[in-house]
């Protein structure tokens, strides 16, 4: 059968381009919370292709397109947030999910226009592939302050025992993995069933690994400290949030669920913005409400944005007594690309319709917060919990990690569910226990192996009592952050290298031959 034409190749461009999307897109099923599994497969359709392509054009458009179809299926609730104090901008809502879909799918276009140039030999390509795209995976995690949203190992939250591989390669070196598993079928049509039995165990071993080590807790490992604290969950829709007229209804309520029950535990915590106002506005209503809410003896932990001495914005927690002093503040580290600050933002001036016409600053430094009777508290709030080996200092390990959120912007979406597996996995990275005190769920306690302690179901108002769990001997990756994922990435490459110089000395024999 002869070749088509050049033509027709470029006619059925668009078409293979698509099927390459929807491969991207089901691929992305795999995902928290649905973990269909098998469906991380269809990215073995964009590699095949890949590996047939052309030239680095070809190859980055191939995964442009699936990496545009993972992002658009599993990103698509971020576009909610336009519509929800502001429902006439529903028409810009699918033209934001595209946005941010063609932006993240770059980073996979660029691993596949780098790759592709180091030679040509299937495996040896496969191999430069999952190096580059995992580091791609990382660097997601840096540019604009990043935006590491469903990487492709998040898949492993659904099992805990899968789960505990992160303690030691983290959630990046779980990318590297994911991607050989979901390259199996590809491996398999290329006739190189070796590799492809290899990578479909390999979940399982470490699923043996994980196992292993839930089984081997010690006593001392799954203690508490005997500090018991309330986690809150109002419930107010984000359209109300801000209401003046309803903020002493919402205050109430607050207030209310942090009293209830015969005992009131010593630490109440409240999601991100809970207090709708300015501390230095609202001084004498935040003071009456903390005396409210907390033990004569406790304090009370929220979030409250606030500006700095050259007025500008910032997001951030406080820490107050019983009597309404301060006792800590903590300014949010990373901030939200487009939610809370717009990069170049001089280059986009329509977007100040959007995000407002000033953007939040970043807070000074991270130093954890001390509360008395619990101990150090390292504050995470809302999306700064997704940067794995970048929420705590392994210099100064705190004993409990608090994430305070508002997934009230997206509504009853896959968003919020995303986001409560992306703190388990900090759970576990670290060793530390995590606290989730979210405004519309989903709220819950993790201990150090990411066990789940309880929670409070997406849109349930009510509160949690918890009793913090004590801090795990530092696992490895605590110790090491994302080395190990970089040394294993080395690794691919090296190997990729060794496959591809064996490859060249076979020909060059037969040649000589």
């Amino acid at each position: 059968m002869s070749k088509p034409a050049p033509a027709n190749r470029t006619k059925n461009r668009p078409l293979a381009l698509f099927w390459h999307l929807l491969a991207g897109a089901f691929a992305s099923l795999s995902l928290p919370p649905l973990f269909l599994l098998p469906a991380i497969f269809a990215l073995s359709i964009p590699l095949l292709a890949y590996l047939k392509a052309e030239s680095r054009v070809q190859a980055s458009m191939i995964f442009g397109a699936a990496g545009a179809g993972w992002f658009l299926a599993s990103t698509y609730w971020v576009s909610h947030s336009l519509i929800v104090e502001s429902p006439s901008l529903w028409v810009l809502a699918p033209f934001m999910a595209l946005a941010l879909a063609l932006i993240l799918a770059l980073f996979w276009a660029s691993a596949a226009t780098v790759s592709w140039s180091f030679g040509r030999q299937p495996v040896a390509r496969i191999f430069w592939f999952v190096a580059f795209f995992s580091l791609g995976e990382w660097a997601r995690g840096f540019v604009a302050t990043g935006f590491p949203w469903n990487l492709t190992g998040s898949l492993f939250a659904v099992d805990l025992a899968s789960l505990q591989a992160a303690s030691v390669i983290g959630a990046y070196g779980l990318c590297v993995i994911a991607l050989f598993f979901a390259l199996v079928p590809a491996f398999w049509v290329l006739g190189h069933r070796r590799f492809a039995a290899i990578f479909l165990i390999l979940p399982l071993a470490l699923a043996a690994f994980g196992a292993v080590r839930l089984a081997s807790l010690s006593d001392g490992q799954s203690a508490s400290l005997g500090s018991m604290i309330r986690l809150v969950q109002p419930a107010i829709p984000q359209a109300d949030k801000w209401d003046r007229s309803k903020r002493q209804l919402h205050l109430d309520r607050l207030v209310s669920l942090s009293r209830q029950g015969d005992v009131v535990p010593k630490l109440v915590i409240w999601p991100e913005t809970a207090f709708a106002g300015l501390p230095s506005q609202n001084s004498k209503l935040l003071a009456d409400t903390v005396r409210a809410a907390t033990h004569s003896d406790g304090f009370l932990l929220t979030g409250i944005p606030r500006f700095n001495a050259a007025s500008q914005p910032l997001n951030s927690a406080f820490l107050f007594d019983h009597q309404g002093g301060v006792r800590g503040v903590y300014d949010k580290q990373h901030l939200v690309p487009f939610g809370e600050y717009v990069p170049f933002r001089s280059l986009l001036p329509f977007f100040d319709s959007i995000a407002g016409p000033a953007d939040f600053v970043a807070g000074p430094q991270n130093r954890p917060l001390s509360v008395p009777g619990v101990g150090h508290v390292q504050m995470l709030i809302c999306y700064e919990v997704i940067f794995a080996g970048r929420v705590i200092d392994w210099q100064n390990r705190p004993d409990v990690m608090v994430n305070v959120t508002n997934d009230a912007w997206f509504g009853a979406t896959i968003g919020p569910w995303q986001h409560l597996y992306q703190a388990q996995m900090r759970a576990v990275e670290e060793g530390v226990p995590l606290l989730r005190a979210a405004n519309t769920g989903i709220s819950a306690a993790f201990d150090g192996f990411g066990r789940q302690l309880g929670s409070i179901p997406l849109g349930v108002r009510g509160y949690l009592d918890i009793t913090i769990p004590s801090v795990l001997t530092a696992p490895l990756f605590a110790r090491l952050g994302n080395a190990v994922f970089f040394a294993l990435c080395f690794f691919i490459g090296g190997s990729a290298w060794l496959v591809h110089s064996r490859r060249r000395h076979v020909n060059s024999s037969d040649a000589q031959t």
